[in-house]
């Protein structure tokens, strides 16, 4: 049967549905999924949100008010009677690689199953498709996701900030680890992930001596191998992440984990069409974004074109 498009038809919820969410790609890219979970809940507040996730993520769930279930995705796994306990009236998949989710959606007769079209065994295992491109169009990856809320005419506008939660624990563990550290910190991840370029080690070095001078005490909080905090888990960096006055990273999925909780934020980005802050800048309020010069070809040492001093007033700003 060939899958109906979102112009053929409008989908309605009647209030308590489930909705599993699948995202099994990268941090970064899960936290800029999340206004697909915020926007159903500011229309639909009766939802019932269920993630399915890689286990390196699901410890950014914990204790998320709004999230009623949090699901791991495994290799070679039951995927289809996962989702079957699940039971799931809506599924919407995210993420476009991880194919054999409309598959074993489809499997355990989820009635309403969105995905792009994107691999022949996606788009027969789908009811509803989306055609929009995500590349090449200068939008953010988080409107791209918004667009499966299109059989509910919820796909405009801005997308919501995503939100991430910390105990009262976690965050005085974060402080009593960071507390030989005078204020104001700034929590330095000195590597991005993915395609995201980083500066050089040598350009760090001067960088902290310039962050130094001007007043703050740096802090290298990641990746584990750089800092010389004792190892931790993501909830004891992400309460580590809470105790600093502020955060400097490249384009990473720390960067969006400081966004979504709320933390003063300078984000180094690359120029490339399909890693600039047009399209990956963290969502949230209290964020500033950098461009390393020209040329962009060189994503080994572009951003070591970046003059510390300048990021000064930057840093000045969120403080």
């Amino acid at each position: 049967m060939k899958p109906v498009a979102f112009a053929h038809r409008k989908l309605s919820f009647e209030g308590g549905e489930r909705v599993l969410l699948s995202r099994t790609d990268a941090l970064g890219d899960l936290l800029v999924s999340m206004p697909v979970q915020e926007r159903l809940l500011s229309h639909y507040p009766s939802t019932e949100i269920h993630w399915l996730v890689r286990s390196y993520a699901a410890p950014l769930f914990e204790g998320h008010p709004d999230i009623a279930g949090v699901h791991i995705r495994t290799e070679g796994q039951d995927l289809a009677s996962l989702i079957a306990r699940i039971h799931p009236q809506v599924i919407l998949n995210l993420g476009h690689r991880d194919q054999e989710v409309m598959v074993a959606a489809k499997q355990a007769s989820v009635p309403v199953r969105v995905a792009r079209a994107r691999g022949l065994r996606q788009i027969l295992g789908a009811t509803d498709l989306i055609w929009r491109r995500r590349f090449g169009t200068g939008r953010h990856e988080a409107l791209n996701v918004l667009d499966f809320l299109s059989p509910w005419g919820l796909d405009g506008g801005a997308p919501e900030p995503p939100r991430l939660f910390l105990t009262d624990e976690e965050r005085a563990q974060g402080a009593h680890d960071l507390a030989r550290f005078d204020h104001p910190r700034l929590g330095m991840f000195l590597q991005g992930t993915g395609a995201g370029a980083h500066p050089s080690s040598a350009w760090w070095k001067v960088a902290q001596t310039v962050f130094t001078h001007s007043g703050w005490t740096p802090i290298a909080l990641g990746p584990s191998d750089l800092s010389d905090l004792p190892p931790t888990n993501l909830r004891g960096l992400m309460g580590r992440m809470a105790a600093c006055d502020a955060i400097i990273s490249p384009s990473s999925g720390p960067a969006h984990i400081a966004a979504a909780l709320g933390l003063p934020l300078l984000c180094l980005m690359g120029l490339r069409p399909n890693h600039s802050p047009d399209r990956w800048a963290p969502l949230g309020t209290r964020i500033q974004v950098v461009q390393y010069p020209p040329p962009e070809a060189d994503l080994s040492g572009g951003m070591d074109r970046l003059d510390p001093e300048a990021l000064l007033p930057h840093l000045d700003r969120l403080r």
